[in-house]
């Protein structure tokens, strides 16, 4: 084989595709499911690139050809179950599952009978993968309205890397449809600019596969089921002055408990205290205040924290003890929204009224 810049870095992606799927899979993890999905995606990846360099040197490459496009049905629906799985707290493996791998068993049922149909179903092929990364992007955007109405904070299901997860593999894939049907497209030194992003994609997916199960959470059921409200749903059509009495019955419950100052406070919890339907309650937050669930608590964290900047205990405090006082722990999210909301950073506003 030809060491050259385009072999080395397949010779990479191979070997790292393959040792993070072993790892996944014998790591433990209480999102075993996940990794297992991210490691059948890495461990396909990394055969194939074996595949692709054993082009160069192998006389049989012509009976293993037609196997590649195999592995190209299975990107798009493994990527989507992996998204699917972080998403949804309740996501489990099912025999209705198999049916996003119907193509490939017919694929490989066919070679297996020597018939090469590849040729003849290419543009199916991304046809899929466009199809799997339009639903995984939906499912990612229905999850953050879900997560803004339900969740007081985003540490634990924070999920921006999935995102540009998908956004990389997007790029990869049309960089690949480009480069097929229309111009070659490569980098210094003849290396592919798909074989680039790719190794990118498969450092950046382990890394953060592989750390973020451990700490996430996802969202339940009843999470979805909050964020759609029945036409018929008699809650709902209260008359308008049960309304105010509801709005204000949360807003002297805030004031009075603070229970925003709780970092993990959920629409579930504060429903509860307040002794109200869980949807009832994301519907007046949502309706008539016209704020999501983490920016209503949020909204009074800032208003507390403003008052502890401007009142301190003592010489002594400092911003940081006062952010995880009034309910946050991200100090990014403290920073960007207490300035949004006074245009000030925090330390300014601190110093401003000292």
């Amino acid at each position: 084989m030809i060491f050259n810049p385009t072999n080395i870095i397949l010779v990479i992606i191979c070997f790292q595709s393959i040792l993070f799927a072993f790892i996944l899979v014998t790591g433990k993890s209480p999102k075993r499911t996940s990794n297992l999905l991210l490691a059948l995606f890495l461990l396909s990846l990394g055969i194939q690139m074996a595949l692709i360099i054993s082009e160069q040197y192998s006389k049989n490459f012509k009976a293993i050809q037609p196997w590649m496009c195999v592995f190209g049905f299975a990107y798009g629906p493994l990527l989507y179950l992996y998204a699917t799985s972080l998403i949804f707290n309740y996501f489990s493996l099912k025999i209705s599952n198999l049916i996003h791998f119907l193509p490939i068993i017919i694929l490989a049922s066919g070679i297996l009978m020597g018939l090469d149909v590849c040729p003849k179903i290419g543009a199916l092929l991304y046809v899929s993968l466009l199809v799997y990364t339009f639903f995984s992007i939906r499912a990612i955007l229905s999850y953050r309205k879900v997560v803004k109405n339900t969740r007081s904070s985003s540490h634990l299901i924070d999920l921006k890397w999935l995102q540009w997860t998908m956004i990389v593999f997007s790029i990869i894939l049309f960089a690949d449809i480009i480069d097929h049907n229309f111009f070659d497209i490569t980098t210094a030194y003849g290396v592919s600019f798909v074989h680039l992003v790719l190794l990118f994609l498969v450092n950046g997916m382990f890394y953060k596969g592989l750390k973020q199960p451990q700490i996430f959470m996802g969202i339940t059921q009843s999470d979805q089921l909050i964020t759609i409200t029945p036409k018929n749903d008699d809650n709902v059509n209260k008359i308008e002055e049960d309304v105010k009495e509801e709005l204000d019955q949360i807003r002297h419950y805030m004031q009075l408990h603070k229970p925003f100052t709780d970092s993990n406070l959920s629409l579930h919890e504060l429903a509860k205290q307040l002794q109200m339907p869980p949807r009832r309650l994301s519907y007046l937050i949502n309706k008539y205040l016209d704020q999501s669930f983490m920016a209503f608590i949020n909204s009074y964290r800032i208003e507390l924290a403003q008052e502890r900047l401007s009142n301190p205990k003592d010489d002594t405090e400092t911003v940081i003890e006062v952010m995880y006082e009034v309910g946050f722990n991200s100090k990014s999210s403290f920073n960007t929204l207490f300035k949004q909301k006074t245009g000030f950073t925090p330390t300014e506003f601190k110093r401003r009224q000292a």
